[in-house]
């Protein structure tokens, strides 16, 4: 048999695995988030379009189990017009509310569209999907490179509620600024797994990264944020699946060819640093610099209570708080979209809900620590 059949049919291999896999991972965080995907919670539905605010909630509810349906039958029979109705769904549902839009959805829709318009060429099917994945891991490590990244993830997150280091300890060892190691190595990674001939050995250091990330949020570390517990196994099997055998070599062809990827992948998520493209395309995770949203009532709301915090961060004395992202946490298993458009939207419509209950709203800024009331 002709040597490039091989090529071809192993290629036609891979991609089939990964859109297995691809659809198992995106179920399982489907239906563990399943209130981010309809309206009946209290976390407000947030449309980009005023004319789909009174959409039937129904509708909502539909496009969610026709989603769940697609990926059961995808992963049974991959056929491409199951893809491309499940990508229409996804977009559909995803224009109905701006929570949707989380990294990891935008993750698989890309991945998933990818697939869509590559299948006919496997081999650059590949190529562009490690592409992808270099970028991912490449603006995930530069949007921790900054002192809120040491101070409210590093410090706090690690250090004091991971390991149980108090300030001074942190201090007399030195070890605010050690945290450092974890961008610069996710950056290392992204260019090693760009120009290195070994790209599986780098891809079995990227794996045992997200293993120590499910290792730190997951079961047995802070429990934190469990709809990625998934995404984290995703890529891991993605990275597998993806570097089991050696791409072929990027030709100049196929990147001019696929220009607007490239774009959407490496040029516009530099805008992001200046807040001009969307922080969640760019992969800005844990990086600590998002603004957060508090919520003051001056009185216990009890449909609310579960998400009150259990300390004032001093913001509004003698008020009850609730920070947006906790909340978002606990009740849709998402975290908020950390736009400011969409901030001052979620702002608008608690405060119509909350019209005469003196409901104060304010947005801290951690860049320049600074606080805006909305």
């Amino acid at each position: 048999m002709d040597l490039r059949k091989n090529l071809a049919l192993s290629d036609q291999q891979s991609i089939r695995l990964m859109v297995k896999v691809v659809t198992f991972f995106w179920l399982v965080t489907k239906i563990w988030s399943y209130k981010t995907w309809i309206t009946e919670r209290l976390y407000p539905v947030i449309p980009p379009l005023d004319m789909t605010q009174d959409i039937s909630p129904v509708f909502h509810v539909v496009l969610f189990c026709l989603s769940v349906i697609l990926m059961v039958l995808i992963l049974i029979s991959d056929k491409k017009s199951l893809l491309i109705v499940l990508l229409i769904s996804e977009l559909i549902s995803c224009s109905l509310d701006m929570v949707r839009w989380q990294p990891w959805e935008y993750m698989y829709m890309t991945i998933l569209l990818l697939i869509i318009i590559g299948l006919h060429k496997p081999g650059n099917l590949r190529i562009m999907l490690h592409l992808f994945l270099v970028s991912v891991y490449l603006f995930s490590g530069l949007h921790k490179l900054n002192r809120e990244f040491l101070t409210s993830i590093w410090t706090q997150m690690f250090l004091i509620d991971l390991f149980g280091f108090s300030m001074e300890q942190i201090l007399n060892y030195k070890l605010f600024f050690i945290g450092l190691i974890i961008p610069v190595t996710e950056i290392v990674f992204a260019i090693l797994l760009l120009i290195s001939r070994s790209k599986r050995k780098i891809s079995f250091l990227l794996m045992a990264m997200h293993v120590i990330v499910l290792m730190v949020i997951g079961p047995a570390g802070l429990k934190y944020n469990s709809v990625v517990w998934p995404w984290n196994l995703s890529l891991i099997f993605i990275l597998a699946v993806l570097y089991e055998r050696p791409l072929e070599s990027v030709r100049k062809k196929i990147l001019i060819r696929n220009l607007y990827w490239l774009g959407l992948w490496f040029m516009m998520p530099v805008l992001s640093f200046s807040g001009r493209w969307y922080q969640y395309f760019s992969f800005n995770l844990y990086s600590g610099k998002q603004d957060q949203m508090y919520i003051c009532f001056p009185k216990v709301k009890p449909e609310m209570q579960p998400y009150f915090e259990l300390k004032n961060e001093g913001l509004c004395p003698d008020m009850y708080c609730i920070n947006l992202q906790n909340w978002a946490m606990a009740e849709i298993k998402s975290a908020p979209v950390p736009e400011p458009e969409i901030y001052k939207k979620v702002a608008a419509d608690l405060k119509l809900r909350y019209a005469d209950e003196g409901v104060k709203i304010f947005l801290y800024h951690p860049v320049n620590r600074t606080l805006t009331e909305l």
